[in-house]
C-alpha cells in the first residue's frame, strides 16, 4: 500500500508540472481523486453528526464504524467496477475524473478535455495513416500477383530482389502490418491485445499462399520450356540405334574422294545381351544405375534435385541413369558435356523414348557397344580384346569391374597408356611390353574399380568374400593387352595436323573444352573436307620411303666406349649398349651414392637426366635416359630417352640437384632395383623406353600458290602409327633459304617504296670492308654490284662462305644465286635489322625473337641462324608469295566442316596480306629461277616446268632444305637429325630429293606464272621496278661480260616452254640417280658459316 501510495504522490506532482500523463496514468490518478472526495463527503457527514450528539464520546461510534465499513467496500467496488469498464466508459470516466484532478493544475495549463481530444485526434490521424498504408500494400501485392500470373517479371523488381535476396525471403514468409506505428514502442495495443511493432509480420498463410504460387508458376513455366525444346528436338527411332553409334567422321580429299576415316566405328563390333556375363552387367549396373532394372528411364528424385540445382547454380549437376547416358552418347554427341536444363530435358525426353521403344537388356547392350573405353576403344567387346585380349564372355569379375570403372572419364582411366604418357611417372603406373614396345598399365582408376566391387557386394551380387579376393589385385597382375583390336585407325601426318587444326577451330568458334571438340571430331559423324591433294600426298611418302635419297651418317666421331661426341668431345649419343645391357641399367662408379639411411642418391648431369617437371597434383621430378644409338643394316636409330618410373613420393631433390630415391621404396621393389655386385640396376619393369627413330629425318609441305590449301604433308619416315612427332610444323633452323625472305626481296621492297615516294636508298658506309657505299647505285636492285671480301665484325673476319674463298665483285642476283653469304651480310647492313626483320614476319614466320639477344642480328636474319628456327609448314606458306604476285595466303589443311544432319559447322575461307609490290614479287621470281638454272640448286630442276627455289644448308650440316616453287605450287624440304649430327651431304641432296618428289606430284607442270606488271623496267639485260635502275653507274665488273651472263639466264626465262622444259629435263637426267643406287651427294655445297646455301 505504501509502494502505491507514493507512486500516486509522484504523478500527481508530474501533474502539477504540467507533464502529460498517458490515459492509464491518468485513470490511476482520478481514481485516487475519486477516493479522497468520497472520503471527504464521509469525514463531513461524520462531523455533521458529531455536532448533532456532542454528548457522545469522542471516539467513533458504532454506526461511524459501520458507515466507514460501507464506505470501504464502496470504495472498493467502485475500484473494481472502474476496472471491468469498457475502454470507451473508462475514457469517459477518465475525462470527467480528469476534470476534477485538473482543478489543482496551474491556470496555462491545457484543460483535461482539450488533452482527451488532441489524444484523439492523433489517434484517427495515425490510424489513417495505417489504413492507408495498409491499403496501398495490398494494392502493391495485387499488382504482383496479377504481373507475375502475365509473365511480366517487372513487377516483382527483379533487379531489387536479386540484390536483395534477404528481403525478397522474407516477403514470401511476412504479410503487411497495417498497425505499424514508426518510432512508436515495441508493442502496440490493439482491441485489447499487445502486438509487435513491425513493419511486417509472419504468416504462416501468407506464407503458404506465396510458396504455392511461386510453386504453380515454376512447374508452368518449366512445363512450357520443356514442351518447347522438345518441340524442336530432333525425331528419334531408338529401333535403328545402331545406325547412330556406328557414325564415323569421314575424311575426303580436294576431290571429294573418301581418303580416311576418324574414330573407331569401323572395328566396333556389336555384340548382343546374351554374350554378356552376368557379373559384366551387374558391375555396370551397380557403380552406374542400381535402379536400372525399376526405373522408366530416369530417376525422379536425382532429376529433380539436379534441375532444382540447375537454378541455384547455373548448371546441372547429377548422375544420370545407363538410359540417358545412352541418349546422351548417341543421340546429343554435340551437347553431352554442357550441363545446362535443356540437356537433361532432352535426355528425359529421348530416355523416355528409348525405354518405350527397347527393352532393358537392348539398352543395356547397346549402351555398353556405345561408351569409350580409353585408347581408342569404342565398344566393350573392342575394350575386351584390347586389354584382356579375350571376348567379352570369357571375362572375370575383376576384368568386368575394370571396364566399368572406365566410362565415367575413359582418357585417364585408359588401362593402357603410351610410355611417354603424363602417369608415367606415377605410383600407379607399371612398365610393360606390347610387341616389343613400351607401354604403361595405368591403375589410376583402381578405387573405382574397388568401389564398383564393393557396390556389388552391398547390393547382393556377389558375396563379401569374392569382393575381398577381387579388389586387392592390382591391374598389373591380369592385365593382357593387344593392340591389334579396338584401335582407331592410323592417320597420316596431314590427317593428325588437320583433326588438330579442326579441333582447335571448334574450340574457339563454339567455346568447347578440348575433350568436347575431340568427341565432336572423333564421334559426331562429321564430314571432313580437307584440302588434301591424294596422290601428291602418295608421292611425298613414297620419296621419303627412299632411303637412298638421304645422306648417310658416316664418319661420326665416337669417343673409346663408342660413344657419338661433337667437336668438343660432349657426348651426343650413348651407345646403346653403354646405357642398357641385358635389359637392365647398371649405375657405374661416380652416378651414385649409397646412402647410411638405405637411400640412394643418382648423381646429375651423367646418363640420366634429372629435371622438374609440373602434374595436376604438384611437382614431380623425372628421372629419364639420355638419348642412345643402335645401328641396323647399316642405318643408324636414335633412342629418343626413356623413365625410370619411380613414384612422387619416394623422390626427392637434394640442394645440388640431385635426385635421392627413398630407403622404403628400394626396400619395397628389391626385385627392380637388384645390386648383385654392389652396383644399384634397374630392370626393364622399373623403365620404358622411346621407340627407336631411323636418322636422318626429314619433312615436307607443299601448298597451291593463290589458294593457300596445303596439299601434302610428311612429318618423319621410317615410323607409323598415330599422333607421331610431326617435324613439317616443328621448327629447325633455315641456313640460306631465309635470304630470299629477310635479305633479297627487302632490299627490292625497300628501294622500291623509297622510290615510289621519290627518295634515295639511304646507303651507309659500315667501315669494315673496302667496298662502302660505291657500286650499289641509287637503289638495291638486283643488278647492285657487291663486292665479295673479307669484312670485319668486332675484329675478326666474318663471315666466311661455304667455299671458303671470296670471288670479289657480283650482282646481287649472282649473289643469291650462288648463296654468297658476304654479300646477304652487306646487303643487310643497308637494310638494318627493323626493316629486315619485319619483312620475314610479313611472311607469315611467327617464330621470330626480337628480344635483344635474340634474331636481331646478321647471323639470324642474313645467314639463317634463328634461335627457334622456321618450320616447312611456315616456310612453304612464305614462298608462296613470290609466284603469287607478292601476296601471301594463309595455308590451310580443310575447307569445311558439315555435321551429320548437313550443316556446315566450320568453314575456311582465303585469306592473303599484301607483302611485296607485284614488280618485285615477278623479279624474285626470276632470281629464284636463277638459282635453279645456274646456281646452288641446279639439283631441284624438273623436266616439263621452270623451277625456282633456294637452298640453305645450316653451320655443320645439321640441318638442309630446299625450298621451290612452280607456277602451281610452292614447297618446303628439309632434311636434318633429330639430336645435332652432322649430315655428310649438303643442300644438294635436299635438291635433289625435291625434284624427285614434286616430278611425281600431279599438276605439277600446269600452269605459268605472272608476267610482267606494268612497272617492270628492262635495262641492261635485267629487270626493275620504275625509278630504282638509275644511278648503276661503273662498276669493277666487266659490264659486257657480266650483262652476257644476265642475258644467257634471261634468255633462259624467255625462251619457249618446251625448249626450256627440254634443257630441264636434260639438268634432271644428269643428276638424278637411278632408283637403287647411293646419289651422289659431292657438287655444290652451300654451307656458310654460321649458315650457308
Amino acid at each position: 500500500m505504501e509502494k502505491n501510495s507514493t507512486n500516486i504522490q509522484i504523478l500527481i506532482k508530474r501533474l502539477k508540472n504540467g507533464e502529460r500523463l498517458s490515459p492509464e496514468e491518468m485513470r490511476v490518478v482520478a481514481h485516487h481523486m475519486a477516493q479522497l472526495q468520497f472520503e471527504k463527503k464521509q469525514h463531513e457527514k461524520r462531523m455533521q453528526a458529531a455536532a448533532h450528539s456532542s454528548d457522545k464520546p469522542k471516539g467513533p461510534s458504532f454506526h461511524e464504524q459501520v458507515a466507514k465499513a460501507e464506505a470501504e467496500a464502496k470504495k472498493n467496488r467502485l475500484r473494481n467496477n472502474l476496472e471491468k469498464h469498457s475502454a470507451k466508459h473508462a475514457a469517459r470516466e477518465d475525462a470527467e475524473l480528469y476534470g476534477r484532478v485538473h482543478a489543482v493544475n496551474e491556470r496555462n495549463k491545457p484543460s483535461f478535455h482539450e488533452q482527451v481530444a488532441k489524444a484523439e485526434a492523433d489517434a484517427a490521424k495515425r490510424d489513417k495513416s495505417i489504413k492507408k498504408r495498409a491499403k496501398e500494400e495490398k494494392k502493391l501485392l495485387k499488382e504482383e500477383r496479377k504481373a507475375m500470373l502475365n509473365g511480366d517479371r517487372t513487377g516483382f523488381s527483379l533487379k531489387r530482389d536479386l540484390r536483395h535476396p534477404a528481403a525478397f525471403i522474407k516477403r514470401i514468409f511476412t504479410k503487411p502490418n497495417p498497425y505499424y506505428t514508426p518510432g512508436a514502442d515495441a508493442f502496440v495495443v490493439v482491441a485489447g491485445k499487445k502486438i509487435k511493432n513491425k513493419a511486417r509480420t509472419l504468416s504462416i498463410k501468407y506464407t503458404i499462399r506465396n510458396l504455392v504460387v511461386m510453386m504453380v508458376a515454376m512447374i508452368l513455366m518449366f512445363s512450357i520450356y520443356a514442351a518447347t525444346v522438345i518441340a524442336f528436338a530432333p525425331k528419334i527411332d531408338p529401333n535403328k540405334i545402331y545406325d547412330q553409334i556406328s557414325t564415323n567422321s569421314v575424311i575426303y580429299d580436294d576431290n571429294g574422294t573418301r581418303i580416311d576415316s576418324v574414330s573407331s566405328g569401323e572395328s566396333r563390333t556389336i555384340i548382343k545381351y546374351k554374350d554378356i556375363p552376368k557379373h559384366t552387367v551387374d558391375a555396370f549396373v551397380a557403380l552406374e544405375d542400381k535402379t536400372f532394372w525399376k526405373h522408366h528411364g530416369f530417376n525422379w528424385k536425382r532429376m529433380i534435385g539436379a534441375i532444382a540445382s540447375s537454378f541455384g547454380r547455373g548448371n546441372i549437376r547429377g548422375t544420370s541413369t545407363l538410359t540417358q547416358q545412352l541418349a546422351r552418347n548417341v543421340y546429343l554427341p554435340n551437347i553431352k558435356s554442357q550441363r545446362s536444363a535443356r540437356r537433361k530435358i532432352l535426355e528425359m525426353y529421348y530416355a523416355s523414348k528409348i525405354e518405350h521403344t527397347l527393352s532393358k537388356k537392348e539398352i543395356f547392350a547397346a549402351y555398353v557397344n556405345s561408351i569409350y573405353f580409353g585408347y581408342g576403344n569404342y565398344g566393350i567387346e573392342n575394350a575386351s580384346k584390347t586389354y584382356f585380349s579375350k571376348d567379352v564372355s570369357q571375362l572375370t569379375l575383376k576384368e568386368s569391374a575394370a571396364l566399368a570403372a572406365m566410362p565415367q572419364s575413359p582418357d585417364t582411366y585408359a588401362l593402357i597408356q603410351n610410355a611417354d604418357s603424363p602417369v608415367a611417372s606415377q605410383s600407379t603406373s607399371t612398365p610393360i611390353k606390347i610387341d616389343g614396345k613400351s607401354y604403361i598399365a595405368n591403375d589410376i582408376s583402381k578405387p573405382r574399380r574397388q568401389i564398383a566391387l564393393k557396390l556389388m557386394a552391398d547390393q547382393g551380387y556377389i558375396t563379401r568374400a569374392e569382393y575381398e579376393e577381387n579388389a586387392a589385385s592390382n591391374l598389373a597382375d591380369f592385365l593382357n593387352p593387344s593392340l591389334n583390336a579396338g584401335r582407331e585407325t592410323d592417320t597420316s601426318y596431314f590427317t593428325d595436323y588437320m583433326v588438330e587444326q579442326i579441333i582447335k577451330d571448334l574450340m574457339k568458334k563454339y567455346k568447347l573444352d578440348y575433350q568436347s571438340a575431340h568427341d565432336m571430331v572423333y564421334n559426331g559423324g562429321l564430314k571432313i573436307y580437307s584440302t588434301m591433294d591424294s596422290k601428291a600426298q602418295k608421292a611425298v611418302e613414297a620419296g621419303f620411303k627412299e632411303g637412298n635419297y638421304f645422306p648417310s651418317l658416316t664418319g661420326l666421331k665416337k669417343d673409346s666406349a663408342g660413344n657419338i661426341v661433337s667437336d668438343k668431345g660432349v657426348i651426343t649419343l650413348y651407345a646403346y649398349n653403354n646405357m642398357l645391357q641385358d635389359g637392365k641399367f647398371k649405375l657405374a662408379d661416380g652416378e651414385y651414392k649409397k646412402n647410411n639411411d638405405g637411400s640412394l642418391t643418382i648423381y646429375k648431369n651423367k646418363r640420366l637426366n634429372i629435371y622438374k617437371t609440373s602434374t595436376a597434383n604438384g611437382s614431380d621430378y623425372s628421372l629419364e635416359f639420355k638419348p642412345s644409338y643402335v645401328v641396323e643394316n647399316g642405318s643408324l636409330y636414335i633412342i629418343p630417352g626413356g623413365f625410370i618410373n619411380i613414384p612422387t613420393e619416394s623422390k626427392t631433390l637434394d640442394k645440388n640437384g640431385n635426385l635421392k630415391i627413398s630407403a622404403k621404396f628400394i626396400k619395397k621393389n628389391s626385385k627392380l632395383i637388384t645390386s648383385d655386385d654392389g652396383a644399384p640396376t634397374f630392370t626393364d619393369k622399373l623403365y620404358t623406353l622411346q621407340d627407336k627413330v631411323i636418322q636422318p629425318q626429314g619433312a615436307m609441305v607443299i601448298t597451291e600458290v593463290g589458294t593457300g590449301k596445303v596439299k601434302a604433308m610428311i612429318g618423319g619416315r621410317g615410323v607409323s602409327g598415330k599422333k607421331l612427332f610431326n617435324r613439317a610444323v616443328n621448327a629447325r633452323q633455315p641456313g640460306s633459304s631465309i635470304k630470299p625472305l629477310a635479305i633479297y626481296s627487302a632490299s627490292l621492297q625497300r628501294s622500291y617504296e623509297l622510290a615510289e615516294s621519290g627518295q634515295p636508298f639511304p646507303l651507309t658506309d659500315p667501315g669494315n670492308d673496302k667496298q662502302g657505299t660505291k657500286y650499289y647505285g641509287d637503289y638495291l636492285t638486283a643488278s647492285s654490284v657487291i663486292v665479295d671480301e673479307p669484312i670485319k665484325f668486332n675484329g675478326k673476319v666474318w663471315p666466311k662462305n661455304s667455299n671458303n674463298r671470296y670471288s670479289g665483285p657480283m650482282t646481287m642476283r649472282r649473289g643469291m644465286q650462288t648463296s654468297t653469304n658476304v654479300v646477304a651480310v652487306k646487303l643487310y647492313e643497308q637494310l638494318g635489322s627493323d626493316y629486315s626483320a619485319s619483312m620475314v614476319e610479313k611472311y607469315g614466320i611467327s617464330t621470330l625473337n626480337k628480344t635483344p639477344n635474340g634474331d636481331l642480328n646478321p647471323a639470324s636474319l642474313a645467314l639463317g641462324g634463328l634461335s627457334k628456327g622456321i618450320s616447312p609448314y611456315e616456310m612453304a606458306e612464305a614462298y608462296a608469295t613470290f609466284p603469287n604476285g607478292g601476296v601471301r595466303v594463309e595455308n590451310r589443311v580443310y575447307t569445311k566442316v558439315v555435321d551429320r544432319d548437313g550443316r556446315t559447322i566450320l568453314s575456311t575461307e582465303k585469306k592473303q596480306h599484301k607483302v611485296l609490290d607485284e614488280g618485285v614479287a615477278y623479279i624474285m621470281v626470276t632470281m629464284l629461277k636463277s638459282v635453279v638454272n645456274g646456281g646452288t640448286g641446279t639439283n631441284a630442276a624438273i623436266s616439263g616446268v621452270e623451277v625456282g627455289g633456294k637452298t640453305g644448308t645450316t653451320d655443320a650440316k645439321y640441318d638442309i632444305w630446299f625450298d621451290g616453287i612452280t607456277p602451281k605450287y610452292a614447297a618446303s624440304l628439309w632434311i636434318g637429325t633429330d639430336v645435332n649430327i652432322p649430315l655428310t651431304s649438303s643442300s644438294v641432296a635436299a635438291a635433289r630429293l625435291w625434284s624427285r618428289i614434286m616430278s611425281n606430284v600431279p599438276n605439277v607442270r600446269k600452269g605459268s606464272y605472272k608476267p610482267a606488271p606494268s612497272n617492270i623496267v628492262r635495262k641492261n639485260g635485267e629487270y626493275f621496278t620504275k625509278g630504282t635502275e638509275g644511278g648503276l653507274g661503273k662498276s669493277p665488273l666487266d659490264e659486257s661480260e657480266e650483262s652476257e651472263i644476265i642475258e644467257e639466264e634471261q634468255e633462259v626465262t624467255e625462251q619457249d616452254q618446251n625448249d626450256n622444259n627440254n634443257q630441264a629435263a636434260q639438268n634432271n637426267q644428269a643428276q638424278q640417280p637411278q632408283q637403287g643406287q647411293q646419289p651422289n651427294n659431292s657438287g655444290n655445297n652451300g654451307s656458310g658459316n654460321p649458315a650457308g646455301g
